[in-house]
């Protein structure tokens, strides 16, 4: 089986944005089982979602009204499949930009009003 961080058009991020992380995060672990990872990032706490060992996702601590999952899709280069969708009708409703430890992403709004994230991850560091 393919890895999805390293696959360019697979499915491979999941995050909640909502105005109350805490109950999302009891609900999902209690529903689904999910283990919960506190990660400390600069200006902020991101849990990560695991489902079992593979890590799926995450409650970044954002506020979104309506709470929304965002889906993160991998892509061989984030700036050019921007641009790309910017000429196929897209809005871009956050410039590409890079996380340090993780990669570089954007997020759109197609045509049709859908909204999805584009990553390219960064190389895993060589042992």
């Amino acid at each position: 089986m393919s890895n999805p961080m390293q696959t360019h058009g697979a499915f491979s991020w999941m995050e909640l944005m909502s105005g109350d992380g805490a109950k999302a995060k009891e609900f999902y672990s209690s529903l689904l089982g999910w283990g919960l990872e506190d990660m400390e990032m600069p200006g902020m706490t991101y849990t990560v979602i695991a489902n079992g060992e593979d890590k799926i996702g995450g409650f970044p601590p954002m506020q979104s009204e309506p709470p929304r999952w965002l889906p993160y899709v991998t892509v061989d280069d984030v700036d050019a499949r921007i641009e790309k969708a910017k000429s196929l009708g897209a809005t871009i409703s956050s410039e590409p930009m890079s996380i340090p430890g993780v990669g570089r992403m954007a997020t759109l709004v197609d045509p049709v009003g859908g909204v999805i994230a584009l990553i390219t991850y960064e190389a895993p560091a060589e042992a």
